[in-house]
């Protein structure tokens, strides 16, 4: 709660300080070591790099996207069809979707400039806090690490993403040319290694939402999986001991699969790292419940009284269908548990994928208003292509509890859990020419029976790629998954076989226009 108070504080600061009148001090020269006055202001000044987390990863016009819905979309998972008139967006679902995307598309542009705008924000600083007086030198280096630490999350991103990206870690480099992946894995494992020491623990204080050594180890599990796609050598042993050293700390796994996404997801023990938000200020989690919900459903389905939604997100049918649709507690969300009366009905199942009729809380049916004008509401799973879609195409995904009466969500955005965890050990152990080791083991089956789903006696790696999509769905990571496992070039619905150099998305052509010794991927178009 520290945290989220910290984060209130931080952006109220930003809407009144164009409106305060104070009596000022005239200094000749504003620097560090004078505009910082005390550890309120430079504990301010830390937060900006993790509320910009939230942008990275949700951010959405109808021209391009975040972190999340490029993860998301261009994947067998989810995906954003044309219905009827809403939808089509110049034709960047479709083309995301299809890997079909140009240089040109939006969403990379998007997702580019928020990534190196939140570098830009934890070099600032990084550079001030060599003249910074107002904190204690131990206060200081935990500060410093946080912000290498943030940098590093960063270009964490822009290394799954795009690949070969300038390094830039001071204020002053201008029109960088691009660095090897190998180059920006290895910057990101030598910045982890040299700062974990320097960072909070969770249980210190103030310690939620800010990167920590458990954070760190996160990702540096995320990294080493992931290194031999990143940079052609395996890193295996080394996935399994820094995945170790998470399951080391206090976390634990919890009693029910949603846990980790109730409105009070701050108090859950299985949420590594999270980026804290408000209903009111920081309420960029509602932009997931827009992707994917019908505009009727907000207020007469969930009472939700923000903003929503924006018809277009949806499961695809075949995903769905990995589950056990009828026993999976996280595959099937019947609407009518909504009605009074049936919120402790055992029978109505509380997963995460709406489809079929839709009702109100009075029990009344949720009425269409384009093609469906007037009819009752019924999501089919069936969506015929991406162009042809109507009102009621595709299942919904809501992973995130909806508060009723909210104007906002107050849900913090989960970033890494202990389930992918046990996941990256699991995986490591089977790749590295072993079984998966029995704690793990017992570790997925308590995640399988709390989704009342029937527990593994062992584990191959189809079997692990399948439960890990249904545990880990709408949090980011299918695609960098898919890549892992050589499925994403592959075809699924209404997507042919592409090509191999689109597991990397191109460098913006809108940032090669300024920047000339950016070079492209390679595949692309120069």
């Amino acid at each position: 709660m520290i945290m989220k108070n910290l984060l209130k504080i931080f952006l109220l600061g930003i809407s009144l300080s164009s409106c305060v009148d104070l009596d000022e001090e005239v200094y000749s020269e504003v620097t560090a070591s004078n505009f910082y006055q005390n550890e309120e202001e430079v504990v301010s000044a830390v937060m900006r790099p993790y509320a910009h987390l939230r942008q990275v990863f949700l951010n959405f016009s109808t021209n391009g996207c975040g972190v999340f819905l490029l993860q998301e979309l261009s994947t067998d998972e989810a995906a954003w069809p044309t219905k009827g008139r809403d939808g089509f967006d110049n034709g960047n679902w479709i083309r995301l979707h299809r890997h079909e995307w140009t240089v040109e598309d939006g969403s990379f542009a998007i997702s580019w400039n928020d990534m190196y705008k939140g570098i830009a924000l934890c070099n600032n600083l990084l550079f001030d806090f060599k003249d910074i007086d107002a904190v204690n030198s131990t206060d200081k280096l935990q500060y410093q690490a946080e912000l290498r630490g943030l940098r590093a999350l960063y270009y964490y991103y822009l290394l799954d993403l795009f690949g070969n990206v300038p390094l830039v870690t001071a204020i002053n480099q201008f029109s960088p040319s691009n660095n090897t992946r190998v180059e920006v894995f290895n910057f990101i494992e030598e910045e982890i290694l040299d700062i974990r020491t320097n960072l909070p623990k969770k249980g210190d204080i103030g310690w939620y939402g800010r990167f920590t050594q458990e954070a760190a180890n996160g990702l540096l599990s995320r990294l080493y999986l992931n290194a031999e796609v990143y940079t052609g050598e395996a890193r295996w042993t080394d996935c399994i001991e820094v995945s170790r050293l998470v399951l080391g700390s206090s976390f634990s796994l919890e009693a029910q699969w949603d846990a980790p996404f109730k409105t009070d997801n701050y108090a859950s023990d299985e949420n590594v790292f999270a980026i804290p938000a408000d209903e009111l200020f920081g309420n960029d989690l509602q932009q997931m419940f827009q992707f994917t919900t019908h505009w009727q459903q907000r207020e007469p389905q969930f009472g939700y009284q923000g903003n929503g939604g924006y018809n277009g997100m949806v499961s695809v049918r075949e995903f769905i269908e990995t589950y056990d649709t009828l026993n999976d507690a996280r595959c099937f969300f019947d609407s009518r548990v909504f009605i009074p009366g049936n919120e402790n009905d055992p029978t109505l199942l509380r997963g995460q994928f709406m489809w079929g009729p839709q009702y109100g809380r009075d029990g009344n049916p949720i009425l269409g208003t384009n093609d469906k004008n007037g009819q009752h509401l019924v999501f089919e799973l069936d969506v015929p292509n991406m162009e042809d879609g109507n009102e009621a195409s595709g299942a919904r995904n809501i992973k995130y509890q909806v508060e009723y009466g909210a104007v906002g969500f107050s849900n913090d955005i989960v970033l890494f859990r202990l389930a992918e965890i046990y996941f990256n050990i699991a995986e490591a152990s089977l790749r590295n020419g072993g079984i998966v080791p029995q704690d793990v083991l017992d570790a997925i089956n308590v995640i399988r029976n709390r989704a009342n789903v029937p527990t593994y006696q062992n584990l191959t790696l189809d079997e692990l790629y399948d439960e890990k999509g249904r545990e880990m769905a709408y949090e980011g990571l299918r695609r960098t998954d898919m890549i892992r496992y050589k499925k994403y070039t592959g075809n699924w619905w209404d997507k042919e076989v592409s090509d191999g150099f689109r597991t990397l998305f191109p460098i913006p052509q809108s940032s090669r226009n300024v920047n000339p010794n950016l070079d492209q991927n390679p595949g692309y178009p120069d």
